[in-house]
């Protein structure tokens, strides 16, 4: 009885928001009826992803932590030539790990964005195992465990969000997706959907969270922020291996470090010494990417793309009009990324905006009147 009172109200939960989907029944609901999966309770993207690319074999790829979610199919030449791997890894020991797993054909091209803070000394354990790409983890009975346990701590802090799907998101898969058209699109890019609705704040330009947790990851000396000494030249010799391996597989490398709105920027600048992983990492990465053959741009100032604060989701995740620019200076450099992409288009694209976040209108009800 215990039990049943426990799991009964949670499991209702999470299955009225389709929480509890198997992993491909995620993945042919996404990619045959463009079913937007946002969970809230439980994270297996990474699998999920990579059923969908059992079937999609795209020939170029993005790839890295959310910080490459903001890529789209229809950017490319050939939208079915482009899927985003987006947070199909986590840190810098699950690239060769990914690249061996994947399912089928490789990619020719991979498109890297290499979060900053994976070359943090203090922040990055390289002796963490590598993320699985198997299946084993997420049966149903797994996910239901994880998700009631989840369920139970959400309530119990109060934070428990209820309330039905819009017209427009029935049929959508996930609470977060459900509720707020805040989840992943069938190119693996994401929407999100409760940021853009935030427009009407102006104080989120102002990025105080973000700020504030550098503050205070400099005080407590750890956090997403936190400072370091030195650069981790472990990480750095797991990303030159990985990149020989790339090339033993024919796939070519585009890395590029992603951008920080210029507030964000200029606070690590006030305390530069503090963040060599932000200042110094395009010195030491540059020459390892040109002995392999392979490209390499520091954007980490959201100034260097000719873009501005307002086409941020927050302060360290750019909106899909930053990304538009940044693809633009990525083909403009790299000749064998080059083809994939037509430039006229995406200069039409960017002439043409919705927002400063939204390249069409995907949620309409997000104010669009924010100066470019």
């Amino acid at each position: 009885m215990p039990l049943v009172v426990i799991f009964t109200p949670a499991l209702i939960h999470l299955e009225t928001h389709r929480e509890l989907e198997s992993i491909d029944a995620m993945a042919s609901s996404n990619q045959h009826n463009g079913a937007l999966i946002g969970l809230a309770y439980t994270d297996p993207m990474h699998l999920v992803k990579h059923a969908v690319l059992k079937n999609r074999q795209p020939d170029v790829i993005a790839l890295g932590t959310s910080r490459v979610l903001q890529f789209r199919d229809f950017f490319f030449l050939e939208p079915n030539s482009f899927y985003n791997c987006g947070r199909s890894v986590t840190r810098i020991q699950d690239l060769r790990a990914f690249t061996a797993a994947y399912p089928g054909k490789k990619p020719k091209i991979i498109i890297l964005g290499l979060d900053q803070i994976s070359f943090n000394v203090d922040d990055e354990d390289l002796s963490e195992k590598v993320r699985s790409y198997k299946d084993k983890d997420s049966s149903y009975g797994i996910r239901l465990t994880k998700g009631t346990k989840e369920f139970l701590d959400t309530l119990k802090d109060g934070d428990l969000e209820t309330g039905s799907p819009s017209p427009t998101t029935e049929g959508f898969i996930g609470k977060n997706a459900r509720l707020h058209h805040d989840g992943y699109r069938a190119d693996g890019s994401y929407c999100y959907g409760r940021r853009m609705r935030e427009l009407s704040a102006p104080s989120i330009y102002e990025f105080t969270n973000t700020i504030s947790r550098i503050n205070k990851g400099i005080r407590k000396g750890r956090g997403r922020f936190a400072p370091a000494q030195e650069i981790n030249k472990n990480a750095i010799q797991e990303f030159a291996d990985f990149l020989e391996e790339c090339k033993e597989m024919n796939i070519h490398v585009v890395a590029f470090l992603p951008p920080y709105a210029s507030k964000v920027y200029d606070r690590f600048k006030e305390d530069s010494d503090k963040y060599p992983h932000i200042f110094d990492l395009y010195d030491y990465l540059k020459p390892i990417c040109q002995a392999q053959g392979m490209s390499f741009f520091d954007y980490s100032d959201i100034r260097s793309l000719g873009a501005n604060d307002f086409e941020t989701i927050d302060g360290f995740h750019g909106s899909e009009v930053c990304y538009l620019k940044l693809l633009k200076q990525l083909a403009i450099n790299d000749k064998i990324l080059s083809p994939y992409v037509k430039e006229s288009s995406l200069d039409s694209f960017m002439a043409n905006t919705f927002s400063a976040r939204q390249i069409v209108k995907e949620i309409a009800e997000a104010d669009p009147r924010i100066p470019n």
